[in-house]
Protein backbone atom coordinates (compact mmCIF):
# COMPACT_ATOMS: atom_id res chain seq x y z
CA UNK A 1 0.00 0.00 0.00
CA UNK A 2 1.18 3.41 -0.70
CA UNK A 3 1.16 5.90 1.95
CA UNK A 4 -0.20 9.32 1.74
CA UNK A 5 2.92 11.05 2.10
CA UNK A 6 4.47 9.10 -0.21
CA UNK A 7 2.33 10.48 -3.11
CA UNK A 8 2.50 14.20 -2.02
CA UNK A 9 6.17 14.11 -1.86
CA UNK A 10 6.74 12.25 -5.06
CA UNK A 11 4.63 14.58 -7.86
CA UNK A 12 6.81 15.82 -10.12
CA UNK A 13 6.96 19.19 -11.55
CA UNK A 14 7.30 21.14 -15.10
CA UNK A 15 11.09 20.86 -15.99
CA UNK A 16 13.03 23.69 -15.82
CA UNK A 17 13.13 24.34 -19.99
CA UNK A 18 9.46 24.27 -20.07
CA UNK A 19 8.79 26.66 -17.31
CA UNK A 20 11.42 29.05 -18.89
CA UNK A 21 9.61 29.07 -22.09
CA UNK A 22 6.23 29.43 -20.64
CA UNK A 23 7.34 32.42 -18.54
CA UNK A 24 9.56 34.10 -21.87
CA UNK A 25 6.17 33.52 -23.93
CA UNK A 26 3.97 35.66 -20.83
CA UNK A 27 6.45 38.48 -20.76
CA UNK A 28 6.68 38.61 -24.52
CA UNK A 29 2.54 38.34 -24.52
CA UNK A 30 2.40 41.00 -21.36
CA UNK A 31 4.71 43.85 -23.34
CA UNK A 32 2.90 43.31 -26.31
CA UNK A 33 -0.45 43.91 -24.65
CA UNK A 34 1.03 47.31 -23.05
CA UNK A 35 2.74 48.35 -26.39
CA UNK A 36 -0.72 48.30 -28.03
CA UNK A 37 -2.28 49.82 -24.99
CA UNK A 38 0.27 53.18 -24.90
CA UNK A 39 -0.15 53.76 -28.49
CA UNK A 40 -3.32 54.58 -28.03
CA UNK A 41 -2.55 57.18 -25.01
CA UNK A 42 -2.75 60.65 -25.62
CA UNK A 43 0.10 62.04 -24.37
CA UNK A 44 0.15 65.52 -25.44
CA UNK A 45 0.19 68.18 -21.99
CA UNK A 46 -3.00 69.51 -21.01
CA UNK A 47 -1.73 72.81 -22.33
CA UNK A 48 -0.83 71.88 -26.00
CA UNK A 49 -1.93 74.37 -28.35
CA UNK A 50 -0.58 71.99 -30.80
CA UNK A 51 -2.83 68.86 -29.67
CA UNK A 52 -5.75 69.31 -32.23
CA UNK A 53 -3.25 70.03 -35.38
CA UNK A 54 -2.87 67.38 -37.67
CA UNK A 55 -2.10 67.34 -41.53
CA UNK A 56 -1.48 65.00 -44.59
CA UNK A 57 -0.11 65.55 -47.99
CA UNK A 58 -2.20 64.05 -50.84
CA UNK A 59 -0.64 62.35 -53.74
CA UNK A 60 -1.42 63.37 -56.78
CA UNK A 61 0.16 61.05 -59.97
CA UNK A 62 2.09 59.11 -57.65
CA UNK A 63 3.84 62.56 -55.97
CA UNK A 64 2.97 64.44 -53.13
CA UNK A 65 4.95 67.13 -54.33
CA UNK A 66 6.05 68.28 -57.67
CA UNK A 67 8.15 71.15 -59.32
CA UNK A 68 7.58 72.92 -62.44
CA UNK A 69 10.82 74.79 -64.09
CA UNK A 70 14.26 74.12 -63.21
CA UNK A 71 17.16 76.89 -62.88
CA UNK A 72 16.33 80.41 -60.21
CA UNK A 73 12.48 80.39 -61.69
CA UNK A 74 11.38 76.86 -60.09
CA UNK A 75 8.52 76.50 -57.88
CA UNK A 76 6.61 73.69 -56.28
CA UNK A 77 2.77 72.40 -56.10
CA UNK A 78 1.11 70.23 -53.53
CA UNK A 79 -1.79 69.79 -51.69
CA UNK A 80 -2.44 69.76 -47.96
CA UNK A 81 -5.70 67.84 -46.06
CA UNK A 82 -5.95 69.90 -42.37
CA UNK A 83 -7.23 66.44 -40.94
CA UNK A 84 -7.20 67.82 -37.60
CA UNK A 85 -10.05 69.64 -35.44
CA UNK A 86 -8.14 72.99 -35.54
CA UNK A 87 -7.77 75.80 -37.97
CA UNK A 88 -3.88 75.86 -39.70
CA UNK A 89 -2.86 79.73 -39.93
CA UNK A 90 0.04 79.35 -41.97
CA UNK A 91 2.49 77.47 -42.79
CA UNK A 92 6.50 76.64 -42.56
CA UNK A 93 8.22 74.50 -45.59
CA UNK A 94 11.90 72.88 -45.31
CA UNK A 95 13.65 72.63 -48.65
CA UNK A 96 16.52 70.56 -48.56
CA UNK A 97 18.73 70.10 -52.06
CA UNK A 98 21.72 68.90 -52.83
CA UNK A 99 23.68 72.08 -51.97
CA UNK A 100 21.84 73.81 -49.37
CA UNK A 101 18.44 74.13 -47.41
CA UNK A 102 15.85 77.27 -47.99
CA UNK A 103 13.00 77.62 -45.15
CA UNK A 104 10.10 79.44 -46.82
CA UNK A 105 7.51 80.97 -44.11
CA UNK A 106 3.99 81.89 -45.30
CA UNK A 107 1.34 82.72 -42.58
CA UNK A 108 -1.00 83.73 -45.53
CA UNK A 109 -1.83 79.74 -46.41
CA UNK A 110 -4.35 79.10 -43.61
CA UNK A 111 -6.31 76.00 -43.78
CA UNK A 112 -9.49 75.30 -42.09
CA UNK A 113 -10.50 72.38 -40.35
CA UNK A 114 -11.17 69.76 -42.76
CA UNK A 115 -10.17 71.74 -45.83
CA UNK A 116 -7.65 71.31 -48.38
CA UNK A 117 -4.99 73.75 -49.67
CA UNK A 118 -3.80 73.56 -53.44
CA UNK A 119 -0.99 74.99 -54.56
CA UNK A 120 -0.92 74.85 -58.04
CA UNK A 121 0.95 78.19 -58.94
CA UNK A 122 4.26 79.60 -58.35
CA UNK A 123 3.27 81.24 -55.01
CA UNK A 124 6.32 78.74 -53.57
CA UNK A 125 9.37 79.45 -55.50
CA UNK A 126 12.63 77.19 -55.23
CA UNK A 127 16.02 78.23 -56.45
CA UNK A 128 17.81 75.23 -58.40
CA UNK A 129 20.89 76.84 -59.23
CA UNK A 130 21.28 77.81 -55.51
CA UNK A 131 19.94 75.22 -54.17
CA UNK A 132 20.44 72.22 -56.15
CA UNK A 133 17.68 69.14 -56.49
CA UNK A 134 15.08 68.90 -54.27
CA UNK A 135 15.96 65.70 -51.60
CA UNK A 136 13.36 66.70 -48.76
CA UNK A 137 10.42 68.78 -48.08
CA UNK A 138 9.21 69.15 -44.85
CA UNK A 139 5.65 71.14 -44.20
CA UNK A 140 5.07 72.78 -40.57
CA UNK A 141 2.11 74.00 -39.57
CA UNK A 142 1.40 77.28 -37.49
CA UNK A 143 -1.35 78.20 -35.49
CA UNK A 144 -2.20 81.97 -34.11
CA UNK A 145 -2.10 82.34 -29.97
CA UNK A 146 -2.94 85.59 -28.28
CA UNK A 147 0.17 87.35 -29.44
CA UNK A 148 2.08 85.14 -31.43
CA UNK A 149 2.63 82.46 -34.19
CA UNK A 150 3.73 79.08 -32.93
CA UNK A 151 5.13 76.18 -35.10
CA UNK A 152 3.75 73.30 -34.45
CA UNK A 153 6.69 71.13 -35.10
CA UNK A 154 5.49 67.60 -33.82
CA UNK A 155 2.64 67.41 -36.44
CA UNK A 156 4.83 68.45 -39.57
CA UNK A 157 4.63 66.17 -42.22
CA UNK A 158 7.55 65.00 -44.73
CA UNK A 159 7.54 64.18 -48.59
CA UNK A 160 8.95 60.75 -49.58
CA UNK A 161 7.70 60.91 -53.36
CA UNK A 162 9.46 64.48 -55.44
CA UNK A 163 9.45 64.53 -58.92
CA UNK A 164 9.43 66.82 -62.03
CA UNK A 165 5.19 68.12 -62.68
Amino acid sequence: MISKSHILFNKRGVSPLIATVLLISFAVALGAVVLNWGRNLDISKPGDKCAGISMKLRTTNNLQVCYSVSGQDGYIHFLIDNSGNMDIDGLGIWLTGEKGTKLLDFNEFSIKKGELLNINDDSVKYDFNTYGDIKNIQFFPKIKTDSSIDICAKSSVKADKIGAC
